[in-house]
């Protein structure tokens, strides 16, 4: 959100602050400044000039020759504007003098006839993107006038992080920032100036019916006559575009300036397109509705509507409607200022898919106090266009919904028990009365009543209040002092424990890089990768229409990654450790638990490879977190991105853990032809409540061991785990381990078979072995497999 330093010194004076030190204080004490920029200060030596001839260029039909009156005297401007007109009074820039995007002008030539300056557009001054003509400026000012002295053109801009904004609803218009930068600095906030309304009460009042009253809190109206087609003032616009909005027409400036301002949105209607009367109600059925920018939309059911007896004129908090929209023939308009619950708000701007500044702000959940304020402010600044515009009704106001006020009681030993005796009760008080809190002082309590701009949703209890004090006092300011607390012992976290250990044996000894994803599935992604799911936990409020369900699985969005990463890498692998939810059917009760999920892809190694490479990964996992060898069987796991035939179920003591697989040629092509990908997932919440085997010592051997590495030909039918447990069943007393090292299926293997490589690691603990015992071992092994089937390659 953009702020103009300009607009808050309407209410605050800034006299003898600094930009960098204001930037620090309300970062510290309020939100987050991202930017600060200095506009303006490349416009130099432009001064009002006053066209008096226009003739056309003799070598040129797009260009003019015109003099004009400087103040200094009159020059020769070559100028291809198409409004340049005689009479006119425009911006000049001056020889030497610079503009935006052009730091100096000289003296030029222009198809021969000579130019000594430049006459400019708005966009050229840095104050629109409006280049199609010269700045007319209305108004009697002299020639040679300073034009800075006309337009606020030099400001500062600062740009506050809005995220660090969605519990202060107060703080999303000027004066609301100005109210924070008064309490900081402690100055005067001065009061807005708003109209009266006299004179309204003598009108009747406005047929305005509100059904839904849970979604709209208040609804205020006035209906105006008299308006005529005028100019928005100029710096008007120019605190408008500053602050990231365009001129439209002066309605419409007029009811953004005021959302700029004071935080309120608001809307006007051609009133003769509203002569029926107001009806806010929600849609009981789908109902197609054409918005102002001219789209039509279709609007679901339960969203907020404002509606005449006949049709809907627009989307409550979000959007007018064209068929209501203040024309140039407008002359009357009805002028609605409300509040709108802020959840229903942004539930209905989702469903959608359209976010305004309007629905921005109403989703925050704003002040219902304020809606007659801002009419009042419009009045005035209406006014101040028009002197002439007359009520046509009466200030009408359904106040649905009262905003129960909220009263705390607090003491300064409680206070102090928080931030130590470092604040003075006055000074307590006194940043509260800033802050506009209503303070009530019987010596240490305070009777606190929040008033209602804070009250929506921000403060509600004692912290509250102490947060207030302290970062308006400043956090920095604070003296600190010992605590006086009890040491506890530090309590591990076995679970964390664990995540931590497994993670860094997949990181660091396996080159895995970890990934974070949302918890809930990407349906766009899914569906276009032909992933079929069996979740049934559903979203009731979801960010987007496309994310509507928790995720049962954490492969899908690791096969999203795989994706996303097969254009850069031909061979990467990705981990995480996250929640997964399941449920029976919708309406049955939620499980959540952790899953540890592992995908490894590659262009370059077979699936195969894939799959024995995470076979082995989560085999070391296990041995090195639980001491335990997992079992794997046939895979019985019914999703669609399974591989039927090159897939198993890892489990332990007859408990499913989950499974390895392949992923299935379908979802392959999919996502990456070329690209081969396996996947793990087990259940960590299971692998967690294993007990850990007791590793028993074993005094290393003092003699060196032998690495021997053998290739067997194995039936393509025979699964890892048989193989493994056929191996298991050799017993030799120099055989200390083995492990599987590689497969290969390629070309040179007799037809229906496989190589499998395996290392086996034998030795003595009483002496070095010698080659007749090498020879003993490897005759014994040898002829061990080949008896069970296993011949050597």
């Amino acid at each position: 959100m953009k702020i103009s330093l300009n607009w808050i010194k309407d209410y605050v004076d800034l006299e003898g602050i600094d930009i960098k030190e204001l930037w620090y204080r309300f970062t510290m004490s309020t939100a987050e400044v991202e930017d600060v920029e200095f506009v303006g200060q490349d416009i130099k030596n432009v001064v009002v000039a006053k066209v008096l001839s226009v003739v056309p260029h003799p070598e040129s039909k797009k260009l003019k020759i015109t003099q004009v009156d400087s103040g200094d005297g009159v020059i020769q401007i070559v100028c291809g504007a198409p409004n340049v007109a005689e009479g006119i009074l425009v911006p000049l820039v001056k020889i030497g003098g610079s503009v935006n995007k052009i730091p100096k002008i000289g003296k030029a030539k222009l198809v021969g006839v000579e130019s000594f300056g430049m006459l400019c557009s708005a966009s050229e001054l840095g104050i629109s993107d409006d280049h199609s003509g010269l700045l007319v400026l209305d108004g009697d000012y002299a020639p040679g006038t300073d034009i800075k002295s006309i337009i606020d053109i030099d400001d500062v801009i600062i740009e506050i992080d809005n995220k660090s904004l969605t519990n202060r609803p107060d703080l999303w218009g000027h004066y609301g920032i100005a109210r924070e930068i008064a309490a900081i600095y402690g100055r005067e906030l001065k009061p807005m100036n708003l109209d009266s309304l006299e004179g309204s009460g003598e009108k009747a009042k406005l047929d305005i019916s509100v059904e839904d009253t849970e979604k709209c809190l208040r609804y205020s109206g006035l209906k105006i006559d008299g308006v005529k087609k005028l100019e928005t003032p100029l710096n008007m616009k120019v605190r408008l575009f500053y602050c990231g909005m365009r001129s439209i027409s002066p309605l419409v400036d007029l009811t953004n300036y005021l959302m700029l301002e004071m935080g309120q949105p608001m809307h006007a209607f051609d009133s003769r397109q509203v002569e029926s009367g107001i009806v806010v109600r929600s849609t009981k059925e789908p109902t197609m509705f054409k918005t102002l920018d001219g789209i039509e939309r279709k609007l679901p059911e339960d969203v907020l509507l404002i509606c005449t007896k006949e049709r809907p004129v627009a989307i409550a908090g979000i959007m007018g409607g064209e068929n209501s929209e203040v024309l140039d023939d407008t002359t009357s308009i009805l002028l609605e200022s409300a509040t709108f619950e802020g959840s229903s708000t942004r539930k209905s701007s989702t469903k959608i898919g359209l976010r305004t500044e309007a629905s921005a702000r109403y989703e925050k959940m704003l002040d219902p106090n304020m809606t007659v304020q801002a009419i009042q402010r419009f009045v005035k600044l209406l006014r101040d266009m028009q002197p002439d515009i007359q009520f046509a009704s009466a200030l009408t106001d359904v106040y649905c919904n009262k905003l129960e006020p909220i009263d705390i009681e607090i003491t300064k030993p409680y206070i102090d028990k928080y931030i130590g005796n470092t604040l003075t009760t006055e000074k307590m008080v006194e940043i509260l009365r800033a802050l506009e809190f209503k303070v009530d002082a019987d010596g240490d309590t305070f009777r606190i009543k929040v008033p209602t701009f804070r009250a929506t949703k921000d403060i509600t209890m004692k912290v509250d209040i102490i947060e207030e004090i302290t970062r308006v006092f400043g956090y920095d300011n604070i003296q600190p002092q010992t605590l006086d607390i009890a040491l506890k012992p530090l309590q591990y976290n076995e679970e964390r424990l664990l995540d931590h250990k497994i993670k860094e044996l997949l990181s660091e000894r396996f080159g895995a890089s970890e990934v974070n994803s949302y918890i809930w599935y990407d349906n766009t992604f899914n569906s276009r990768a032909g992933i079929e799911t069996n979740a049934q936990v559903k979203v009731l409020n979801p960010q987007a229409q496309d994310s509507n369900t928790l995720r049962d699985s954490m492969v899908p969005e690791m096969l999203s990654f795989a994706e996303k990463n097969e254009k850069t890498y031909d061979d990467f692998s990705l981990f995480e450790i996250g929640s997964v939810f399941k449920a029976a059917t919708p309406k049955d009760k939620c499980e959540q638990h952790k899953n540890i999920c592992v995908l490894v892809a590659s262009k370059i190694k077979s699936e195969d490879e894939l799959f024995y490479e995470l076979k082995g990964m989560l085999s070391f996992i296990a041995k090195t977190v639980k001491n335990i060898d997992l079992e794997f069987t046939a895979s019985t796991c019914g999703n669609n991105w399974v591989h039927p035939m090159k897939s198993v179920d890892v489990s332990f003591n007859g408990n499913m853990m989950g499974y390895i697989s392949v992923v299935h040629p379908m979802i392959k092509k999919n996502i990456g032809k070329k690209l081969n990908i396996a996947v793990f997932e087990i259940n960590r919440d299971v692998l967690q409540s294993i007990e850990q085997k007791l590793v028993k010592y074993k005094e290393p051997s003092k003699y060196p061991e032998v690495l021997l590495d053998y290739s067997f030909l194995v039936d393509t039918s025979v699964t890892f785990d048989k193989l493994m447990q056929d191996i298991r069943g050799f017993k030799s007393k120099v055989l200390n381990s083995f492990e599987f090292v590689t497969i290969y299926n390629g070309k040179g293997l007799p037809e229906g078979k496989k190589s499998m490589t395996f290392r086996f690691v034998i030795g003595s603990a009483e002496k070095t072995l010698s080659s007749e015992d090498i020879n003993e071992f490897a005759n014994s092994l040898l002829n061990y497999m080949a008896g069970i089937g296993y011949t050597l390659r």
